[in-house]
């Protein structure tokens, strides 16, 4: 009995989560609206619309044709969102620029310094193509620091 009570409560675990989305999308939509940041709302939105028709529809698994059509339907509700924000941006610069106000000069802001200074004796290995076509060191050894391997 507890496989078939395993899958009930996953399927229940599965609607349940897709309902607490769908409040999510759609609240996060509304307050990104009410922020202002407008791309993000329709992002939102577009999500929270999806899970709308998703849950309006009479099959579990909907037809591509209506994914596509959701789809394009966002792109556009997405490309509405930027225009709005171009807008709002615009707005904000023609009311800076019409005040007068300069922008803000930007307070240059102090580096720390870093020089590190590597003492250590440079090794330089000549390198051969033996008859294998491998390149291989001159003296035929391999040398690493310490003698370590």
């Amino acid at each position: 009995m507890w496989p078939v009570a395993v899958f009930l409560m996953g399927v229940v675990l599965f609607y349940w989560l897709a309902f607490m989305g769908t409040i999510w999308f759609w609240a996060n939509g509304v307050f990104s609206l009410c922020k202002g940041h407008f791309i993000r709302a329709s992002i939102w939105f577009s999500l929270g619309g999806g899970m709308l028709l998703w849950w309006q529809g009479t099959e579990v698994i909907p037809h591509p044709w209506d994914f596509d059509a959701w789809l394009r339907g966002s792109a556009c509700f997405v490309g509405l969102g930027v225009i709005l924000t171009l807008l709002r941006c615009f707005h904000k610069f023609n009311r800076e620029r019409r005040a007068g106000v300069e922008p803000e000069p930007q307070v240059e802001t102090p580096m720390p310094k870093i020089s590190v200074e590597v003492s250590r004796p440079r090794r330089t290995i000549k390198l051969v193509e033996n008859d294998d076509g491998v390149w291989v060191p001159e003296d035929g050894k391999w040398t690493t620091r310490g003698g370590r391997r």
